[in-house]
């Protein structure tokens, strides 16, 4: 008997989160069968092309494949993460500037409001 190493064990995680069988993650994620099957069977890493298409099917960036934080997030925040890392780059970019001006209109307000409270 072997122990699975750390990616393998990670992919299952994710496989079974997203209710994925080796079939339709092979699909998603534009890798062959053949890939995962070995990959599997041997408990050998994956490529890391293949590791970076694995985590665009699942909807995560490589860095949160590998941090082990990202378990602490709320649904909500998984949420907005999945559908974030499924967006093209100019989408994100417009996302990112969209959340900058809600924040900056927050807490633009905010502070005003306080002065006017103040005076």
């Amino acid at each position: 008997m072997y122990d699975e190493n750390f990616c393998i064990k990670r992919i299952k995680e994710l496989m079974e989160k997203n209710h994925f069988n080796k079939y339709r993650l092979a699909s998603k994620a534009g890798v062959s069968l053949s890939t995962l099957t070995s990959m599997f069977n041997k408990n050998t890493d994956p490529r890391v092309q293949t590791l970076e298409k694995i985590c665009s099917a699942c909807g995560i960036s490589v860095s949160q494949f590998f941090e082990r934080s990202s378990k602490d997030l709320t649904e909500e925040q998984e949420c907005v993460l999945k559908v974030y890392n499924q967006l093209s780059p100019a989408a994100k970019n417009n996302l990112v500037s969209y959340m900058n001006y809600l924040f900056y209109k927050e807490h633009h307000f905010s502070q005003n409001e306080s002065e006017q409270n103040i005076s």
